[in-house]
């Protein structure tokens, strides 16, 4: 009899996936176990979250006759078992979270800070270590690094990385889930893993990906500049020139001539019900302009604008441009100096709102908002006639110096709200925000470091304390949106929705501030700590920069450390410094860049209905099996991201995942949920079974092997399929088995051919298909469904820039010709027009300019009447 195949979330009629089966039958792979049960084998809980798809293979599983669904459970039930391959084998830690050539120091305890928490092997390997005398900073410290792991976002091989705001996704977010108010503090923050894929990654995704950077006002641009510092990747930084100069310019509609500055509606400045919409309506009768707020020139907003020209400057240096470079330079100086003539109110010494409707004359508001604190972060003010003030006022109890701030309104404004007048969630005018508070704990700290006002590192420090008493819930380390000022309350933290919430930074303050880690331009690194003056102790281990770990020790007695007394410093494991100076400058030995990250084939972005594609034998209802591929990592109860086969009749369960079309694998990762220890029923499996497209490739009989909240990388040897299996025994009848997520990592695409099938695909209709006339892959897997709403968007694609040939083989079955746009990191360069072919394959060419490293190619458009299929993208 024919074999059976994998059953997948694709249509049965647009796919050609052939037979299906139906819920709770085991998974249709060759010599696949019996999923044993008290009952009948085939009978299993309905999964509770059917989506449209789902139900159309629902339907059609029910048709099968009774014979062909007799047949295939006799053949799982009956059929050989094959034999483990002896090579197989478990490695506690992923292939991709391997220690690298550098190598560090190891005078703290790396096991202890970080026992409680999920994801250690991330946590291990990933972050510095610290040591400090304040518990409770360096609590929080640890905490927020399983805040960044948490919303780290795996996209689709090719696009890599992403960083959410909130962990479960919000209906206004962008492309892939991204909201890019937090990009800047998300980058500031994630700069300091020792992975640098993340951030590369990350800052692809808006300067070349789908990422809306026109959504909020934000410092991308700036942060990618001060991250490639700390990276030392200064040709990453180059190579973006052209993509930072275009976000730039998204802003040009709202930049207005004859003030010289930007103007922005404030909930777009990622501040809603702030100032200007209570100064614009005093009397509450407009809800939306009071949420909203009208057009404002914002300190913070032109603050940004003025960074991110820095930045671009900077870029345009390192790429020898010179032009760009004095253009940049000069729109950066000409705007601070608008923000100095309008915005710097002398009467208040303050950095001013001016609402920009029916203002003629550019009057300031006369309320001090916490934004006016935002400018000195990047440079601007810091002399003692700008500065002082802004310190006088982070101080004073009047201002904005709370219990559990700093607020976002001063204390004395007469709009200031202790408490929400209402449920609604975000108010700015008086809740303490982390998102500001991050803002200005780095202003405060550019500040001290100008030495031009009476700020003391005591003052530094208590608000930094200050913050992490904030970030704190039931006892615990802990950060939402925002908390009220006087009360030890979250203010915004909604259930389900603001758990965990990425809207700031914390250790960057705790690396930039504290430990005064100034990353250089150069081949340099500077050390300016701000700590008080009472410290006997601190340390920072093993740090990443430049591709080395630092290490910066400072023991007052010489004995907590035993390197000697004062400040010692170390790179890659040897000291190259120790002496009575806090504040110094070291050289570092040149960049060392890593190597080319592996990609997850396995990650679905898109959601059922596209691949790759996964299925269950079981699934709880509130446990769905896409949970499992949908590049979303943690390991909470609430919220959630996992399946789970909670309630199943089945002593043993089986995830499928199928792919467009045959891959080379040789190993799966998975991460595995286990709630045992919280009161709840799900534990690791007793044992692992990985099958391929002849039988069995790995078995893990050995539970006590398995991470649970981890990752747990199952490696074979190598194989092609289109499908793998894994099949998951549960320990006993009470308790059952979870995975928050399944990857499959290999090396990326190596080019020049991408196949269309890999693409991420947009478009009602557009979606993988089998046509029997495409032969360049084994299962005859193209795109097909091109609407004029299509977009076939392949990411990834290596270049090292200049002219391209690109060549696309398609077919058109119609009589008309097809036009499809083609964009270059979302710029349109040209087009093709698709000649009808009756069905059969054929080539376009043009040509295109790609840039230097990776590149965001998309094909838009297509015909709602012509029948159009897509194979094969070639660039050389």
């Amino acid at each position: 009899m024919a074999r059976p195949s994998y059953n997948t979330f694709a249509s049965f009629t647009s796919a050609g996936l052939g037979k299906f089966k139906s819920r709770g039958q085991t998974a249709q792979v060759d010599s696949l176990p019996q999923h044993s049960s008290k009952d009948s084998p085939v009978e299993t809980k309905q999964d509770g979250r059917l989506s449209a798809v789902d139900y159309v293979l629902f339907r059609v599983a029910a048709f099968i006759s009774v014979i062909g669904v007799l047949a295939i459970i006799a053949y799982t039930v009956f059929g050989p078992r094959a034999v483990p391959n002896p090579s197989s084998n478990i490695i506690k830690v992923p292939s991709r979270l391997k220690s690298d050539s550098a190598q560090g120091t190891s005078f703290l305890d790396h096991e202890k800070p970080i026992s409680a928490f999920a994801g250690k092997t991330f946590l291990e390997h990933n972050i510095p270590f610290i040591d400090i005398p304040d518990s409770l900073v360096q609590d929080v410290y640890y905490y927020r690094w399983t805040t960044i792991q948490r919303n780290l976002r795996y996209i689709k091989a090719g696009t890599g990385y992403m960083c959410t705001e909130f962990v479960q996704p919000v209906g206004y977010a962008k492309a892939f889930g991204s909201i890019d108010a937090a990009a800047g503090h998300q980058i500031d923050e994630s700069r300091w893993l020792r992975d640098t894929f993340y951030g590369d990654d990350y800052i692809h995704l808006y300067t070349r990906g789908p990422a809306d950077a026109l959504q909020y006002t934000q410092w991308i641009l700036d942060a990618a500049s001060r991250r490639a510092m700390v990276t030392g990747d200064s040709d990453y930084l180059a190579a973006q020139l052209d993509d930072m100069v275009r976000v730039w310019h998204l802003w040009d509609s709202v930049y207005d001539n004859a003030a010289g500055l930007y103007y922005y509606q404030p909930v777009w400045d990622a501040q809603e019900l702030s100032l200007p919409g209570f100064i614009a309506d005093p009397n509450g009768t407009d809800w939306d302009l009071r949420k909203d707020g009208p057009d404002t020139f914002r300190p913070s907003h032109n603050a940004y604008m003025v960074a991110n020209a820095r930045a671009i400057a900077r870029a345009a240096n390192l790429a020898r441009d010179g032009l760009l470079e004095v253009q940049f330079s000069k729109l950066a100086d000409d705007l601070e100096e608008a923000m100095y003539k309008r915005m710097w109110a002398p009467e208040q010494e303050f950095f001013m709102d001016i609402i920009r409707p029916n203002n003629p004359n550019l009057t300031r508001l006369t309320g001090r908002e916490q934004v006016g604190l935002f400018p000195y972060r990047f440079g601007i003010g810091l002399n003692k006639s700008y500065a002082q003030p802004a310190v006088d006022s982070m101080f004073d109890p009047e201002g904005f110096l709370s219990t559990y701030g700093p607020t976002t309104l001063e204390i004395r404004d007469p709009w200031f709200y202790a408490v929400k007048p209402d449920d609604y969630c975000c108010y700015w005018n008086g809740m303490s925000w982390p998102y500001s508070t991050g803002h200005t704990l780095k202003s405060l700290a550019e500040i001290y470091r100008s030495e031009t006002t009476n700020v003391t590192a005591e003052q530094y420090f208590l608000y930094l304390k200050m913050y992490a008493q904030t970030q704190q819930k039931d006892g615990q380390p802990y950060v939402a949106e925002s908390h009220y000022p006087f009360l030890d309350s979250w203010s915004a933290d909604s259930w389900n929705h603001s758990e965990h919430y990425d809207h700031s930074t914390n250790n960057d303050d705790v690396i930039t501030g504290l430990f005064g880690i100034i990353p250089q331009p150069d081949d340099t690194l500077k050390i300016y700590p701000i700590v008080p003056a009472n410290w006997t102790y601190y340390a920072l281990e093993n740090l990443p920069y430049h591709g080395h770990l630092i290490t910066v020790l400072y023991d007052k007695s010489g004995s907590r450390y035993n390197v000697g007394k004062g400040l010692s410093v170390f790179v890659d494991g040897a000291e190259v410094y120790n002496g009575v100076e806090n504040s110094i400058q070291i050289p570092v030995p040149p960049p060392i860049l890593p190597d080319e990250a592996l990609v997850n084939i396995a990650a679905n972005p898109t959601g059922p209905g596209q691949y790759p594609a996964i299925n269950a034998t079981y699934s709880n209802a509130g446990d769905f099996h896409y949970k499992a591929i949908d590049g979303v990592l943690f390991y909470d109860t609430i919220p959630d991201n996992r399946w789970t086969n909670d309630g199943s009749p089945n002593l043993n369960d089986t995830l499928t995942v199928t792919f467009a079309r045959p891959r080379n694998i040789s190993s799966v990762t998975l991460a595995l949920y286990s709630d045992i220890a919280r009161g709840g029923v799900i534990d690791v499996p007793a044992s692992i079974e990985i099958y391929g497209p002849h039988g069995l490739l790995a078995v893990v009989d050995d539970s006590s092997s398995l991470l649970p909240n981890d990752l747990n990388e199952i490696s074979f040897d190598p194989v092609e399929t289109r499908s793998i299996a894994v099949n998951m025994y549960r320990k006993s009848s009470d308790v059952y088995v979870g995975v928050c997520e399944l990857e499959v990592w290999t090396p990326p695409a190596p080019g020049p051919t991408y196949y269309a099938v890999d693409a991420y695909l947009t478009g009602q209709d557009t979606s993988v298909v089998l046509d029997e006339a495409s032969v360049l892959t084994a299962n005859g897997a193209v795109v097909g469904g091109l609407m004029s709403d299509s977009n076939v968007a392949f990411s990834g694609i290596v270049s090292s820039g200049g002219s391209a040939d690109l060549t696309l083989s398609y077919s058109n079955a119609g009589n008309s010709t097809v036009v499809l746009s083609v964009e270059v990191n979302q710029v349109a360069q040209t087009s093709l027009s698709l000649l009808p072919s009756k069905g059969k394959y054929v080539d376009i060419a043009a040509s295109v300019t790609l840039a230097t490293g990776k590149n965001y190619v998309s094909l838009r458009g297509g015909s709602d009447n012509v029948d159009v299929k897509l194979e094969t993208l070639n660039l050389v």
